[in-house]
């Protein structure tokens, strides 16, 4: 399977050829790759449906039984609310040394 994405040069429109095809356009979606040590991050679109296609990725996860990466979004997910709550711990200890 070949996948192409095509990037308008004004970076605002994607698209999407698959084996050939002729580019269809995309609205949003979540690229991450790794080439050697070199990574790569790309999102468009908007925030709650980049979230929910991250959602469905873990609920397909699930339904396929795809038990490692399952574990991994899990995993992932977990270290960010961790994250999450520690900033918010020290930003409400930030606000009571200012008061």
């Amino acid at each position: 399977m070949k996948i192409e994405i095509h990037v308008s040069d004004d970076r605002k429109h994607y698209s999407i050829s698959v084996d050939g095809g002729p580019p269809e356009p995309m609205e949003n979606f979540l690229l991450l790759t790794k080439e050697g040590e070199k990574m790569r991050n790309i999102v468009f679109g908007d925030i709650e449906t980049v979230g929910r296609l991250l959602f469905g990725f873990y609920v397909n996860c699930w339904r396929f039984e795809e038990t490692g990466m399952r574990g991994v979004l899990e995993i992932v997910a977990e270290d960010i609310r961790d994250i999450r709550n520690r900033r918010e711990q020290s930003s409400a200890q930030a606000i009571r040394k200012a008061m």
